[in-house]
């Protein structure tokens, strides 16, 4: 009786044992085939992909450490996998496979270096000049050459002039009166980064009147050069300069009985002035002559001079004290 019992509890142990590892197989089996059903699915959604994949390396398992192993070979060897393994196969033999789009090279053109012409080597250059701009600055807008014309006003009183009538001084026959000489002059002025140089021409005409029916009357013409500061501002409110003249002049006496004429050698009288813009009083106005005549600046000119005598012993004496002068000059 307990033969039958143990062998009773070794024939239940036995079953449940035996349906235990039967339920493992199943789980097993289900999970394989829905690992298969993702994958059918993955590549219909995606096909073009397949030959992008890349292979997936796997590691083998020891078949001693894995208590397993035997059930999963034996769920491998299923019917149900290889039916699985048929349908993939026959999903990818389905799909179409992508074809290599070919690769079409364009010709390559080769064009041969042009040869210079000796006919246009031999072409002069061509100066290109662009207009300034008006309503620039002075300092942008001024161009490398230019032109001065001025008029000014001097009161010369000879102080060493002897009269050759009479033999008379000067403070004598005309007292403090001064022979009031206006002149005109044309420059040429060059233009560079500290300021300017001009050289020109002048002519001058000035005449005094005494007692007893005296006059003196004198003609002055020569060429002066000047150096002007104009670049110290962005426009030449003020701008001083230094210069030279170098003239001859012409006296002629006359009294009730008497006259006498003569020119002098060469003299000079050196100036210092100052040039005093006037474009700031009207700036539209002088824009406007800027773009119809040409005309750059307008200024007052204010300097003080100083004749010194020639060199001729027997010219008149033309010696005179420091003089001021002013005029008007146009810069074009």
């Amino acid at each position: 009786m307990k033969l039958h019992q143990s062998l009773k509890s070794k024939v239940c142990i036995l079953l449940t044992l035996l349906v235990g590892f039967s339920a493992y197989a199943q789980d097993i089996e289900q999970e394989v085939e829905a690992a298969d059903d993702v994958e059918i699915q993955q590549q219909q959604q995606a096909p073009e992909d397949f030959d992008n994949l890349t292979p997936v390396e796997t590691t083998d398992v020891d078949e001693e450490s894995d208590p397993f192993a035997e059930e999963s070979s034996v769920a491998e060897e299923s019917p149900a996998n290889s039916e699985d393994e048929s349908s993939t196969a026959e999903v990818e033999e389905a799909l179409p496979v992508p074809e290599e789009p070919a690769v079409i090279e364009a010709p390559v053109q080769r064009y041969a270096e042009p040869t210079p012409s000796p006919a246009l080597e031999n072409l002069p250059l061509v100066e290109v000049q662009i207009r300034q701009d008006n309503l620039a600055d002075y300092k942008v807008r001024r161009e490398t050459h230019g032109t001065y014309m001025s008029f000014d006003f001097e009161a010369i009183e000879f102080k060493n002039f002897i009269s050759t009538l009479d033999g008379q001084s000067y403070k004598a026959v005309f007292g403090s009166d001064t022979v009031n000489l206006i002149q005109l002059g044309l420059d040429y002025k060059y233009n560079f980064m500290l300021g300017s140089l001009s050289g020109g021409v002048f002519y001058g005409m000035g005449k005094v009147d005494g007692d007893a029916d005296r006059s003196l009357e004198i003609t002055k013409y020569g060429v002066g050069f000047k150096f002007t500061a104009d670049m110290i501002m962005n426009e030449p409110y003020v701008a001083p300069y230094v210069g030279i003249n170098v003239w001859q002049m012409g006296f002629s006496e006359k009294s009730a009985t008497d006259s006498f004429s003569a020119t002098t050698q060469m003299g000079y009288n050196y100036t210092v002035g100052m040039l005093i813009q006037l474009d700031w009083i009207d700036r539209e106005t002088a824009k406007e002559s800027t773009f119809n005549w040409g005309l750059e600046n307008t200024f007052i000119d204010v300097y003080a001079t100083q004749y010194a005598k020639t060199e001729a012993p027997d010219d008149p004496d033309t010696t005179t004290d420091f003089l001021f002068g002013g005029g008007l000059r146009l810069e074009f």
